[in-house]
């Protein structure tokens, strides 16, 4: 018989004492597991462990520097032997990668069909099992979330895996996984507690408000993946649930962009901004660090040095063109990009935009591109550790806000309730406000610019340019202002991902399944 074990490690939460368990379980699957409150709880927890690894630590920059490198707004950082070129997208049309997004994934939903599955019997108080069963049912429909948007339709196995018995399950339909997703939503939502509600040391768990602005967004993707009948419902439902957040009066935006990022504000985690983040600690010794925030990690400089925290990999970073693309009067092009600091030993170092991404610089800078800050923690306790505690936001109220703005504008076109949420977002931004007077598709362009100059390096950017239909072109602008100033790793583009655009199956779970069918081989525009 084939038993999972779980290995739940120590996670220090920075804005409180309390730790996820630090004890070792095993066959959490097992029924003897589920016996009382603890063992749930406990139980839950190996599911978000799960999920931080797939998603925020592990090997995460085979994922994340995927979707960030494979879309205009970012680019490669490494030598043009090694670049993870902007054809990153072999790597996702390759299914004998290292990349399984499709195996991590399965981990968590099998985890939290056990916590389903076994979890009913528990004798406990009846609100705090329906909380964490609606945990359990919120890291599954966002888990899936992910899947569908990176494969298309997937299996669903309706429990978790204790054998090798009936693991052959067929795929979905990508509308019956929608259907899915949005069950296991609206039962979260149904049944967690508001982010108030939840004690100073459980900040990290989900909220009834995390699976309300989930909900708005998946189907804000849902309809801008279909050209079906049902295309305004889902615009429709998606405006409905991001206003349900916006008047909850939960959440607001920072009055200071700068306070969402641990580079200048070391208590920034769960501020009044933030909807759900992976929570991130200090836990783990220089060169073992199964618990650091990969995002600060393999997003650096190339460089070590006490003033940066933790060691840092350079695989990718913020294009040179969306870089560019900042108004100097932007309040988050300071806030967002690292182009010049003091190392420990004195020395000054500085991006050149002339160096043209050769690294060195001529100013010692030791990458092709500008730091993108938002996940560096340049605390001393990170550099002792090796070990950077960086949140990564899954989403924050100003994301709500735009998505609010693009439901509306989708139905009705850019009336008063979409130039105030986007012009809320450019305020905080210190920036003057869109005037009226845009068309439908004006007002989606300066929509989509604004969430690339808020959300770039958020691992958001990539489905936004894809589910819009402007992948293929914003990479071949990208890519052909590289080639055209010389820039040092680009070189002309061989591939442009259409909107149909589908990430292969790994070959090792294609092989696991007969019933398992391949997607297609993906077409250039």
């Amino acid at each position: 018989m084939k038993k999972l074990i779980y290995s739940l490690l120590a996670l220090t939460v920075v804005s409180s004492c309390t730790k996820l368990d630090e004890e070792v379980y095993k066959n959490i699957a097992s029924k003897d597991f589920y016996q009382s409150e603890e063992d749930l709880k406990t139980a839950m927890v190996s599911g978000y462990k799960y999920f931080q690894t797939a998603f925020g630590g592990g090997d995460v920059y085979n994922y994340f520097m995927i979707i960030e490198a494979a879309s205009e707004t970012g680019a490669p950082t490494r030598t043009k032997s090694n670049p993870h070129i902007y054809n990153s997208w072999g790597y996702a049309n390759d299914p004998d990668n290292t990349i399984n997004k499709w195996g991590d994934a399965y981990k968590i939903i099998n985890q939290v069909n056990a916590v389903l599955g076994r979890g009913a019997g528990v004798e406990m108080d009846a609100v705090r099992k329906e909380q964490i069963l609606g945990e359990a049912h919120f890291m599954r429909g966002l888990t899936y979330f992910h899947l569908l948007r990176l494969y298309g339709g997937v299996p669903i196995p309706e429990s978790y895996t204790s054998d090798l018995n009936n693991l052959e399950i067929p795929r979905k339909t990508p509308d019956e996984v929608y259907d899915y997703i949005i069950a296991d939503l609206k039962y979260a939502a149904e049944k967690l507690p508001k982010k108030a509600e939840r004690a100073a040391g459980e900040k990290w768990r989900a909220t009834r408000g995390a699976a309300l602005a989930l909900l708005g967004k998946v189907f804000l993707y849902r309809g801008s993946m279909t050209e079906s009948a049902h295309k305004s419902a889902y615009f429709q439902e998606s405006k409905k649930y991001s206003l349900e957040v916006i008047n909850s009066g939960e959440y607001q935006l920072e009055e200071d962009f700068k306070n969402l990022w641990m580079w200048y504000n070391t208590a920034n985690k769960h501020g009044k901004e933030s909807i759900f983040e992976v929570e991130f600690g200090y836990v783990g010794v220089p060169g073992d660090v199964p618990n650091a925030s990969r995002f600060h990690i393999d997003g650096g400089l190339n460089i070590q040095d006490k003033n940066f925290g933790s060691y840092m990999y350079y695989r990718y970073g913020p294009s040179l063109r969306t870089y560019n693309s900042f108004s100097d009067q932007d309040a988050r092009k300071q806030a967002t990009f690292l182009t010049s600091i003091t190392l420990s030993t004195g020395q000054g170092i500085s991006w050149v935009a002339a160096d043209k991404g050769n690294h060195p610089g001529t100013q010692g800078w030791p990458s092709a591109t500008p730091g993108n800050l938002k996940y560096y923690d340049r605390s001393e306790q990170s550099y002792t550790t090796g070990s950077p505690a960086t949140n990564y936001y899954v989403t924050r109220f100003s994301e709500v806000l735009l998505n609010y703005a693009e439901a509306e504008n989708e139905l009705n076109g850019p009336g008063s309730e979409a130039y105030n949420k986007i012009n809320q977002v450019r305020k905080r931004a210190k920036l003057p406000e869109l005037k009226d007077g845009l068309s439908k598709e004006q007002f989606a362009d300066s929509l989509y610019t604004e969430r690339v100059h808020e959300l770039i390096g958020e691992g958001q950017l990539y489905y936004d340019a894809l589910r819009t239909g402007r992948l293929g072109k914003e990479v071949k602008a990208e890519v052909e202002y590289g080639v055209g100033n010389g820039l040092w790793l680009y070189s002309p583009l061989t591939f442009r991902p259409k909107k149909t655009f589908l990430w292969k199956i790994p070959t090792y779970d294609l092989n696991s399944s007969k019933a398992l069918v391949q997607n297609p081989d993906n077409q250039s525009e």
